[in-house]
């Protein structure tokens, strides 16, 4: 363990140190913590301080008792929007050491990373779009949930990284192409065996993008992905045709057809046909419905969203069903945390990075949640190609004085290469399903209360091992200076599981500094 912090610590350290020197020289002066128009660069820091006390009974295990943990969180977030390089890193780490159970103490440090760039290496033809993230995972559904009961050993700290160069433009007046190749890898420490790596090739032609009555697109792949546990690569290729209707401004149609082929299935190489028919309805600037469904290799996919913005408030819905690899860091099965999907859902009325961050940190504080909360399930310790079905809901409000954040998800994830060449593993076949609300009440401009609370619930649907938290949580918020802020707050869960079981009260009190 003490080799982990160590590495950790010095991995989010190195990572820091790495950032902000190259910045402050780029810039000449220190960052201020807001971003200044016309900058090249921005930089935002930060660092917080937790200490709680939990009163943890009814283990099973015996493991009962007060207990007192502690947390440091460093933060940056910087924004490159100069030149041909545009993109953002946001980076936060969680130093922690616990104390009290039968003399037991551990330290463990944590990263979290979202990193995207795209570089403009051709002017106006060639890119390269890098991206990276670093989340922690559960290594097993139905096992202790991450973060919860100041547990670590269901976690793992998940590394994901993509490169994919690409040249793209127009053929005179006849169609708009793009050539792409994509590398991409993920690591886990804890789960070697879904270490899986990614290779693609692909290409599109379409008609140019008009308000015409009708257009076309072809387009082609080839993707090979390893699994580490896995004897050899699983190669699936694809070739598609579709025909785009546009009758008015508002109404997009549109039917796919074509083949592919892959050894996914009990590692036999098959043909299969696959066909689809989409549609998008757009009323508004602020209101958007699609929905795709398509016949595939795995059976019927389909992807459906309803998305509507109003002043205050946003409403998100999204329900799909599609195949997943653990190197694909877009893919249906990896998890959500709430700051992801804030962070999301307001990228439209706050296009730059940095300002999105520091609201959508405040929005979280203001309802008294983590940014790490998974608000849409994600399993890391999968080692094979499954098929998943995801359902999510969130909606949120922003008034002047009341906050408001409702989210729920369901998701049922199925293995779908089995008896092929990849071992069972943990997570083939599960069900998980969640729902949030939290509330944030501003009393004076500088304090405000908050109240939330949560369950979430996951089976294996072959053992019927299960899982099922619920938390419930009041806390005060304040600042205490112009770039200081306070909390203290009181958090009371009950688990009960197929591995562990317990009641857990905490009192946690924190101070944050933002440079």
């Amino acid at each position: 363990m003490a080799r982990g912090v160590a590495r950790g610590a010095f991995a989010g350290l190195a990572l820091a140190a790495a950032i902000v020197p190259a910045v402050s020289r780029a810039q000449g002066a220190e960052a201020p913590a807001a971003p200044a128009p016309g900058r090249a660069f921005t930089l935002s820091t930060g660092i917080g301080f937790e200490a709680s006390v939990l009163n943890v009974s009814e283990r099973p295990n015996g493991n009962n008792g007060t207990e007192g943990l502690v947390r440091v969180l460093p933060s940056l977030a910087m924004e490159h929007r100069g030149g041909r390089l545009r993109g953002s890193l946001v980076y936060g780490g969680t130093l922690h050491a616990r104390r009290g159970i039968d003399d037991r103490s551990e330290s463990d440090y944590a990263n979290s990373l979202a990193a995207s760039y795209l570089l403009e290496a051709i002017e106006g033809v060639g890119f390269v779009d890098a991206r990276a993230s670093v989340t922690q995972q559960a290594l097993s559904a139905v096992g202790t949930p991450v973060g919860a009961g100041g547990s670590e050993s269901n976690r793992t700290e998940v590394v994901t990284a993509s490169l994919s160069p690409y040249l793209r433009g127009r053929l005179g007046r006849f169609a708009e192409a793009e050539l792409r190749a994509t590398g991409a890898g993920t690591k886990g420490g804890d789960a070697l065996a879904a270490d899986s790596k990614m290779a693609a090739l692909s290409f599109s032609l379409r008609s140019p993008r008009s308000a015409a009555l009708l257009g076309w697109g072809l387009s082609g792949s080839r993707q090979k992905l390893k699994y580490e546990a896995a004897t050899s690569a699983t190669t699936s290729d694809r070739l598609a045709a579709e025909i785009v209707l546009q009758p008015d401004i508002d109404w997009r149609l549109w039917v796919t057809g074509g083949r592919e082929r892959n050894d996914v299935i009990g590692a036999v190489e098959r043909d299969y046909e696959n066909y689809g028919l989409g549609i998008q309805w757009t009323p508004s600037p602020r209101t958007t419905v699609s929905a795709l469904g398509e016949e595939r290799y795995f059976g019927r996919a389909h992807r459906v969203s309803v998305e509507h913005r109003m002043q205050r408030s946003t409403l998100r819905y999204a329900d799909s069903r599609d195949v997943t690899g653990g190197a694909d860091m877009l893919s249906a099965g990896q998890p959500v945390t709430l700051y992801a999907l804030l962070s999301a859902e307001f990228a439209a009325q706050i296009p730059d990075p940095v300002q999105r961050d520091q609201f959508v940190l405040a929005m979280i504080q203001a309802l008294g949640r983590s940014r790490d909360e998974v608000v849409a399930g994600g399993l890391f310790s999968t080692v094979g190609v499954s098929v998943v079905r995801r359902r999510e809901l969130f909606w949120t409000w922003n008034g002047p004085r009341f906050t408001l954040a409702v989210s729920g998800f369901a998701l049922d994830s199925e293995r779908a290469d089995t008896g092929g060449f990849n071992p069972a593993g943990l997570n083939d076949n599960t069900a998980q399903t969640g729902y949030a609300a939290s509330a944030g009440w501003r009393l004076t401009p500088l304090t405000s209360i908050n109240a939330s609370g949560s369950r979430a619930m996951s089976q294996d649907t072959v053992t019927f091992a299960r899982s099922d938290l619920k938390s419930a949580s009041v806390g005060l918020t304040s600042r205490l200076g112009v770039r200081t802020t306070g909390a203290l707050s009181l958090r009371y869960s009950v688990l009960n599981g197929t591995t562990d079981s317990y009641r857990e009260t905490a009192l946690t009190g924190s101070i944050s500094l933002r440079f």
